[in-house]
């Protein structure tokens, strides 16, 4: 299972996470260790993004994936960022 978060730390006027509900260090472990669950995690935030764009505006120009992999990961759990085109 997934879920679509609010960003506590917004980068834009629609920041979600999409996260597993299980624990795993980084996105790139997740990608390295279950390649599936990963892919599996890509779709679940496309597929929920589409879903809310009818109840965003901010979204009807389209949307960003974001995936950080090295260093750059700040909270120690796999996510993906999905950010408002702007």
């Amino acid at each position: 299972k997934f879920a679509l978060i609010q960003s506590l730390h917004p980068g834009s006027v629609v920041h979600w996470l999409a996260i597993p509900y299980e624990h795993v260090a980084s996105t790139e472990a997740l990608e390295r260790t279950d390649r599936e669950r990963f892919l599996g995690l890509i779709d679940f935030a496309l597929e929920q993004t589409r879903k809310a764009a009818a109840k965003q505006p901010e979204l009807v120009r389209g949307f960003t994936l974001k995936i950080h992999f090295g260093s750059y990961e700040t909270i120690p759990h796999a996510k993906l960022h999905v950010v408002a085109a702007e």
